[in-house]
Order: structure tokens, then sequence, then C-alpha cells
């Protein structure tokens, strides 16, 4: 493993669906576990307007009956008050879910922001697949790596140029610039579109085109254990990872 992949995660990475079902929720897992099992202090949080299942599917340690809301309302608290609001993977990856009893507000995220940044905690934000709601100013403030996670399928990418078009029309070039778009496999039977093609049709657009490959354990939706996540697909996040920390320290896509 090169030192390039064991860098951390930066403060803030948001990761965006180009549709419903894209694997955004499973990418947050899977980058927010790998820091974790690296020993990062990483949270994932659910960013989407009422409420998702990121804590369902990856809190394999504990799941937490309170979550988000309960904590923004709380103000400031001691960690071990701020833990017990969290659900947790069994490596240690803490997650901050919506209970889903009011939709998401822009005064919640500037709490939150300022919790995390407090604690010196590393963040990763599943927007589900919309990006232009009010409630992410804060996280759209700062120049976050995003993660735009598209399945590989021939009907996805054609809503990729929609969800591209929204980060531009949000965030202009320099949003675009510290893209990441993630192909993420989601058939047994293999890759179903030639990413090679992709990566010639949206050369100099964004930063760059990681992929991740079909996994067994994934597909069977159930709670995801990132120990039994197969060796290519934790390699896989390893990559989205480094990315991620690159776009963040303002360095070149790898050639």
């Amino acid at each position: 493993m090169t030192d390039q992949l064991l860098q951390s995660l930066p403060v803030s990475t948001l990761v965006l669906g180009a549709c419903g079902g894209a694997g955004a929720t499973t990418t947050t897992l899977g980058l927010t576990n790998t820091a974790a099992a690296r020993g990062g202090a990483v949270v994932a949080v659910d960013a989407t307007p009422a409420g998702g299942d990121v804590a369902e599917r990856g809190a394999d340690a504990v799941l937490s009956v309170s979550g988000f809301e309960q904590l923004v309302a709380a103000g400031p608290v001691a960690d071990d008050v701020f833990d017990g609001y969290c659900s947790r993977t069994s490596v240690g990856t803490r997650i901050l879910n919506r209970i889903g009893n009011q939709t998401a507000s822009e005064r919640e995220f500037h709490t939150l922001t300022g919790s995390l940044r407090a604690r010196g905690v590393s963040a990763v934000h599943d927007l589900g697949h919309r990006l232009r709601a009010a409630y992410l100013a804060p996280l759209l403030a700062t120049p976050s790596p995003i993660v735009l996670v598209v399945p590989c399928r021939a009907d996805a990418f054609n809503r990729l140029r929609s969800a591209l078009q929204s980060i531009g029309d949000t965030l202009g070039e320099p949003g675009l610039a510290r893209t990441v778009v993630t192909v993420s496999n989601q058939d047994a039977t293999g890759w179903q579109v030639d990413i090679d093609l992709l990566r010639e049709y949206l050369g100099g657009q964004v930063w760059g085109i990681e992929t991740i490959p079909y996994d067994e354990h994934l597909g069977m939706g159930i709670v995801i254990d990132h120990s039994k996540l197969a060796p290519d697909t934790r390699a896989a996040y390893e990559r989205v990872s480094a990315a991620a920390s690159a776009i963040a320290e303002g360095r070149p896509e790898r050639v």
C-alpha cells in the first residue's frame, strides 16, 4: 500500500448519487470504514432531506435510537454524549443518522459542522441524489471533495450528465474540478459500460474517475460488514479515499 493511500480523509467529503439507487450510501460507508480501519476519527452523516438508511445499512455494531436531530438540538456536548447519539460500525465508524421526524435545515448543518470541527473528526456526508437543497449551504460553502456515484448502466450514464450539470450550476467549474466520478458496478455478470469511453468523454471536466467492482456482500442488501468485502472492493474504496485527499490538498489527478 502506498503512502498516498494511507493519507486520511479530508475534514469533509460529499457523496452524491447521479440517481436514486446509485450506491451513494454504500460508498459513504466504504469511505468511512476504510478511514476508521486505519485508525481515523470519522463520522458518516446522513445528509438526505428526511432521512436515509445509512445506519440501517452500516451499523453492524451499535444501532442508536437517537441521531442527528437530537444531537444538534442538545447543543455542545461531551465526547461520550456525542458518541451516544451515534450508531457505530464494527471497525469504529460513527454514524449520525436522521430519524426522519423533520426535514433537514441549514441551521442543523451549521451546528453539526462546528461540532465536528471542534472534535477534529472527518465527516463523509451522504447527500442522496440532491445537491441544490438550501439546507446543504453550510456543506457547500467550503471546497470539499465531491464523490459522484453512478451505477454502471447505460441509462444511469445518461443521468450522469444532469448530475454534472447540477454541480456546475451550483458550484461552477471549481465544483466540477473537485469531483471524482465513481462508477459502481451492481451487476454480477460484469461491467456493462466501457469505462474507457467514459474517461474519454469526461476528460478535463472532472478531477478523475474511479471504479468500484461488484461485491457479493454489498449485493445481498444486508447490514454491511467491512471485513466481509472482497479485497478488490476494499482497494477501490482506498483509491476513492486517496482521490478525496488529493482533491482537498489541490493535487492533480494521478497519472
